[in-house]
């Protein structure tokens, strides 16, 4: 199991920034734009079918073999009509829940851990380049997506929000060295999706800056107060999405070094109904899995 201990995180930030620069994203925003809607019958009854068995496999992504059939459909009708930024979205997302809800529980696959968030970046990527020509344009001419985002609005939190999560754990997963040369561009770009739209995917802005400001030590603004007003304001909007509470207790509580909450935040998760919001289902029992496991690290972490 892939484990971050915050106690360490002054020494790991140590040895990364003696390490160099660490690894660089590949993005996807120089590869051109495929944009139009097909006007061939057939190609769109083939595109929309495509879809349908795509939608009808992610239904079971508990099964991994279904994720994989949902990203391929998926893929296929994106492959007729790329000019979809809704439905690069759903590929970015479903990539991201394979490596964060069953690869990642084998170490055996670590390179492909890395591979798969790497891809749902660049699936983000490829929804912001349909959604707007002008932000493509500033990328391919070399501006900071800092700067580029401010033609963006609220309809690019959803692509936004994917792209962070997914640039934050492959980045991670790389190295504290490509995390560190990476988190102003994350922070900065969750800050927007705060702004634009604090509730996205159950107040998922909200939860980045509980991580953020537990995770990160105080000379590069980790601030544990900080930390707790957004873990609230997160589990106060939408308190059945589990992976809110896995954070709070993973990052914050152990930070603080507070096991009582530690403890309290995962068995609260282990007991739950994963079905009390049926549409995410899938994923609240991706979070009892961490929880078991989290919590058999309590002596580990205190």
């Amino acid at each position: 199991m892939r484990r971050i201990i915050i106690r360490n995180f002054g020494i790991i930030l140590g040895l990364g920034l003696a390490m160099g620069c660490g690894s660089t994203h590949q993005a996807a925003w120089d590869e051109g734009t495929t944009s139009g809607v097909t006007s061939d019958p057939a190609e769109t009854s083939d595109r929309d079918r495509l879809v349908e068995e795509g939608n009808a496999a992610w239904a079971g992504r508990d099964d991994e073999a279904q994720v994989l059939i949902a990203i391929e459909r998926w893929e296929g009708a994106l492959s007729i009509d790329a000019d979809d930024p809704e439905l690069w979205v759903s590929v970015a997302r479903a990539r991201y829940f394979l490596a964060d809800c069953h690869i990642r529980f084998d170490e055996t696959r670590e390179e492909e851990f890395r591979a798969t968030y790497q891809a749902s970046t660049q699936d983000a990527e490829r929804a912001l380049v349909q959604m707007s020509p002008d932000f493509a344009s500033r990328m391919r001419d070399g501006s900071r997506i800092e700067e580029a985002i401010e033609v963006l609005d609220e309809s690019a939190v959803p692509a936004l929000y994917w792209r962070s999560s997914a640039l934050g754990k492959w980045a991670s997963a790389e190295g504290f060295a490509t995390l560190l040369s990476y988190k102003d561009e994350i922070r900065a770009v969750m800050s927007f999706c705060l702004e634009q739209d604090e509730d996205y995917y159950y107040a998922g802005p909200h939860r980045y800056f509980g991580v953020f400001f537990a995770r990160a030590p105080a000379f590069a603004g980790g601030d544990l107060e900080q930390s707790r007003e957004h873990f609230d304001t997160t589990l106060r909007m939408h308190t059945n999405y589990f992976a809110s509470h896995v954070l709070f207790a993973q990052d914050y509580a152990t930070k603080a070094q507070d096991r009582e909450l530690f403890t309290r935040e995962l068995q609260w998760v282990l007991d739950a109904d994963a079905e009390s919001i049926p549409e995410i289902a899938p994923e609240n029992r991706c979070e009892q899995r961490k929880a078991r496991s989290l919590i058999t690290e309590a002596d580990e972490r205190f």
